[in-house]
């Protein structure tokens, strides 16, 4: 395969707007009136409503399974072209839909809200809604902490035309920018946003400082709009938490994680304590680069002379079968029907929104995954990655779909867990040469260096930003004076003062994404996890894939840990997990450090 791919979608529907289509979303239609018909006349939960409370969530699971599907679609067309007007509306139609859904399901809650654990408990038992019991309970939890029917499906209309809105501008905005380069062999250009990522990896220190400095002067010139974006996303969650009786901005998100703040707390303790040999890697880092210290344009830049790993599209599809195939032959089979069967998009063109994903729909359980494949070892990685989310839904295919929805804090450790095993199998073959065994350790350390560094700033910005946003607009010039400030904190003196990114908060889509806040913790929390069940895979060899797949069949059934204690017998609300976790980045950067100096 000499080019990257484009996905073939028509596994979803044959054609955008078809029959089949149309057929699909008018049977969605059909069932959620159907919801809101049995929700209006909903009795109280008790003994002798069981049968009609289960008649209901069985509606609400299929739903569940059609709706998944068709967003699903909706939102692979909308990130490989951007520009459409056509897939932006029928986003939009997603969004609206979406609310209605909710909207039938307000009274659920409401009724949730009053039932005494009993009969939730009762419910749970009934045989149709088997393995559902932590859906539900979770459910309990949630309806504790809404508001009344009306205004629950006010919040959600709203919602369409709102925070919904302010997110579908910002991935429109971000699917249209580009900027001007002129550093590079292609000369002067302009350059889709979508290819940032690519430049910051560029060898040449002039590339990368031309990328980040002109990206962001074209996120500058639109900043009064994602200021505005993000004002509006925050404040309307800070306004919702207000009416529901919520006081900490971070419940939801960490209710959303299946985690406690107790285990956050413990996490970035660990973190803020540990962190030293992935400093001690980037003060190196510099050196080698030449500089004092870097700028942050140079966190992803390859090292100087030697061997610069570039990958065809074929040579890396090779590398990460064969990685997966070393170490665990089911993910590598798995990986290659992904491949087969055209489920991957990684073709750089414009018009692409920038990032990467993996979506799957609970109908047909099939996933999609989403890139732009540049040739660099870090989109090896990416391919990698987000092919382990797949993997992670695969293994779920056999659950019912209320069984399936699991939080991106297991999501991330088994993505981050497929990227290890392409690390560990180049660094493990003697015929891979010590100058790309020092680039691999680089790109290792600098993804330690992101989970340690850059994520903590991420979290720290954004915790600052929900805190002055509590008070009132948060300007732009304010949102940039934040993001330094995270950016010195986190990375405490490893950066040069004069290239740090200001713009950071602009940039980043995660800070956008309407669905969930604080999308930022959860994948150091994936990370360190992931680092342990490494570590139990070097020491139970063979037996380790059972453990690992006892433990994803367990993320969409129970919280972060208790599907970690009854798999691998930790427990995340001690700092010594976390802490055991580091070890692994210490070791890579004293190796770093010996392949440097011999170098």
């Amino acid at each position: 395969m000499a080019n990257a791919p484009v996905w073939d979608l028509t596994s979803y529907f044959p054609e955008f707007d078809g029959d089949a289509y149309r057929e699909h979303i008018a049977q969605l239609e059909f069932d959620i009136a159907r919801l809101e018909s049995l929700a209006d006349s909903l009795p109280t939960l008790d003994e002798g409503t069981l049968e009609a409370w289960a008649e209901l969530f069985l509606i609400d699971e299929s739903i569940l399974s059609d709706f998944s599907h068709w967003s699903s679609y909706v939102g692979c067309l909308a990130a490989t072209d951007a520009q459409n007007e056509r897939f932006q509306q029928e986003s939009g139609r997603v969004s609206q839909m979406g609310a209605r859904y909710r909207n039938a399901f307000a009274p659920v809650m409401a009724v949730f809200r009053e039932a005494d654990e009993a009969a939730v408990q009762a419910l749970a038992a009934r045989e149709e809604l088997k393995d559902c019991e932590y859906f539900l309970t979770r459910l309990k939890e949630e309806a504790s902490r809404r508001m009344d029917t009306a205004r629950e499906r006010l919040a959600s209309d709203l919602g369409v035309d709102g925070i919904s809105a302010w997110g579908r501008l910002y991935d429109t905005l971000s699917g249209r920018l580009s900027f001007h380069m002129t550093a590079g062999e292609e000369g002067e250009r302009e350059v889709p946003m979508a290819q940032k990522r690519e430049l910051l990896q560029h060898s040449d220190p002039e590339v990368r400082r031309q990328a980040l400095v002109n990206s962001n002067a074209a996120w500058e010139d639109v900043a009064y709009a994602t200021a505005a974006a993000l004002n509006a996303i925050a404040g309307t969650r800070l306004t919702l938490n207000r009416h529901r009786g919520v006081e900490d901005f971070l419940v939801e998100p960490l209710f959303g994680a299946a985690t406690t703040r107790e285990t956050l707390d413990a996490m970035w303790r660990a973190v803020d304590s540990e962190r030293g040999p992935v400093l001690d890697y980037l003060r190196r880092k510099a050196a080698l680069l030449g500089r004092e210290r870097l700028g942050f344009q140079d966190l992803s830049a390859p090292l100087p002379g030697g061997e610069q790993p570039s990958y065809t599209w074929e040579q890396a599809t090779d590398l990460v079968i064969s990685s997966f195939g070393a170490a665990y032959p089911k993910l590598a089979d798995f990986a290659q029907e992904a491949l087969d069967t055209h489920h991957v998009e990684a073709e750089k063109r414009a018009g692409k929104r920038p990032g990467a994903f993996c979506t799957t729909s609970l109908k047909s359980r099939e996933s999609r995954v989403f890139m732009t494949f540049g040739g660099t070892l870090g989109d090896v990685q990416t391919l990698a990655h987000e092919l382990g989310h797949a993997f992670h839904s695969r293994i779920l295919a056999d659950k019912r779909p209320l069984a399936a929805l699991y939080p991106m804090t297991l999501a991330e450790t088994a993505s981050t867990f497929a990227e290890r095993l392409v690390q560990n199998a180049l660094l493990a073959d003697p015929a891979v040469s010590d100058a790309v065994k020092r680039q691999v350790l680089r790109a290792r350390l600098d993804d330690a260096a992101v989970f340690c560094c850059d994520i903590r700033m991420r979290f720290l910005f954004e915790v600052a930003f929900y805190t002055e946003r509590s008070s009132g607009e948060v300007s732009a010039a304010r949102c940039k004076e934040l993001m330094l400030d995270a950016q010195r904190t986190a990375f405490a003196d490893l950066l040069d003062p004069d290239e740090l990114d200001p713009m950071f908060w602009a940039s980043k889509l995660h800070f956008y994404i309407t669905g969930v806040s604080f999308y930022n913790f959860p994948y150091t929390f994936g990370y360190l996890l992931s680092l342990g069940l490494a570590e139990r895979a070097s020491t139970e060899k063979g037996g380790f894939t059972d453990t690992y797949e006892h433990f994803l069949t367990l993320t969409g059934s129970a919280t972060s840990e208790d599907a970690v204690r009854l798999a691998l017998g930790e427990d995340l609300s001690q700092e010594g997990f976390w802490q055991r976790a580091l070890a692994g980045p210490a070791k890579d950067a004293a190796q770093f450090a010996s392949l440097t100096a011999e170098g």
